[in-house]
């Protein structure tokens, strides 16, 4: 061993096993989708829920979901032009959530655009005439007033799936229910065959490395 503790083809294989592993990735697939409704949000002191119609609800920390919550409790919040939605299940029961939000340039004051981009993070997005978002009707709609909309997309993590609403809390009500895809994804560890023989090998192919090759 050397004085740091490791001899230099040690520290070399260490290396090389890392590059393996960081090229082994998870891939997901839904085994399964729901759709419902997603009629409202509930704030309490340490998390935030979601509500759907079949009473289910999905709970997130608090902390991580304080933009999206902030964007809903101000006035912009009732503006909204389109609002999709999806929830990830995985196989871990980790929950995640995406918002995408959409608001005609037509209905905001300058101090409410102003606010979008400078308070709540949204983009200024002109969509060509070939855009999907073209065949959403409210923005079809929207896009004959003014050429503009401002959108965000906004994410959480970390959340978990309860099997019924929050008693207590905070509740923000949605003007109409929105849908929800809720998707229950299946996965596991994949790696290329190239890179599976190269694992096979490792044992083989390290020590016949020159011990010069890493630094000590």
């Amino acid at each position: 061993m050397t004085r740091a503790g490791m001899t230099p083809w040690l520290k070399y294989g260490l290396v090389f096993l890392l590059g393996l592993i960081a090229g082994c990735s998870t891939t997901y697939s839904p085994e399964k989708t729901d759709k419902t409704s997603m009629t409202g949000i509930v704030v309490d002191q340490s998390e935030v829920y979601l509500l759907t119609a079949d009473q289910q609800s999905y709970a997130f920390p608090k902390a991580q979901a304080e933009p999206f919550v902030s964007f809903w409790q101000s006035p912009l919040g009732a503006q909204i032009s389109h609002l999709s939605s999806a929830v990830r299940v995985f196989p871990s029961k980790e929950v995640q959530a995406t918002f995408y939000i959409y608001i005609g340039a037509h209905s905001l004051s300058e101090a409410d655009k102003a606010a979008l981009i400078d308070t709540h993070q949204f983009q200024i997005f002109r969509p060509d005439s070939a855009s999907f978002v073209r065949r959403i009707p409210a923005l079809a709609q929207a896009l004959t007033l003014s050429d503009t909309l401002y959108i965000k997309q906004a994410r959480m993590a970390k959340g978990r799936v309860l099997e019924a609403q929050p008693a207590t809390g905070t509740a923000i009500k949605f003007p109409s229910p929105i849908q929800l895809e809720v998707a229950y994804l299946k996965g596991s560890l994949s790696a290329p065959h190239n890179l599976l023989e190269s694992i096979m090998w490792a044992p083989f192919v390290i020590p016949t490395l020159p011990l010069g090759a890493i630094s000590q």
